[in-house]
């Protein structure tokens, strides 16, 4: 019987053990992949802003803003305000809406909130270690 106990005890150690082990390397992983996105992030923001101060990028702003005020575009507003306006588009919204209100897509919503606001902040929670608890469990 104490073999058995032994057994049970040794089984019980190496299982912790195991479990503190992998739960490290996912938390260093994620800590990886946490700075790595804030590295990208602000490299595709760096690039954006280059784009933006490019005469390209103003002549795109620009057909872009003729595009808007283009009749097609404002026909094209008017309908989707018509769709929105009628019975089904009205069932669609409140079908969204009640989705929505679910845990799990409320759970997801602010998850990816967080991490927005990781990146483009300079992630200061995550840096620390202290935001990978939260956003880990709700995966």
């Amino acid at each position: 019987m104490r073999q058995a106990g032994g057994r049970v005890r040794g089984l019980t150690a190496r299982l912790a053990e195991w479990w503190n082990s992998t739960r490290k390397q996912r938390s260093d992983g994620t800590a990886h992949l946490r700075r790595e996105a804030r590295v990208r992030a602000r490299q595709a923001a760096a690039r954006m802003q280059d784009f933006k101060d490019s005469d390209r990028g103003q002549r795109a702003a620009s057909k872009l803003s003729d595009l808007r005020s283009s009749q097609p575009a404002k026909r094209a507003e008017a309908a989707f305000q018509d769709l929105r306006a009628s019975d089904a588009g009205k069932k669609a919204e409140n079908a969204l809406s009640d989705l929505r209100q679910r845990e799990p897509v409320k759970k997801a919503e602010e998850s990816a909130r967080k991490a927005m606001h990781d990146l483009f902040s300079g992630g200061s929670s995550s840096a620390d270690g202290s935001g990978s608890g939260s956003t880990g469990t709700s995966a």
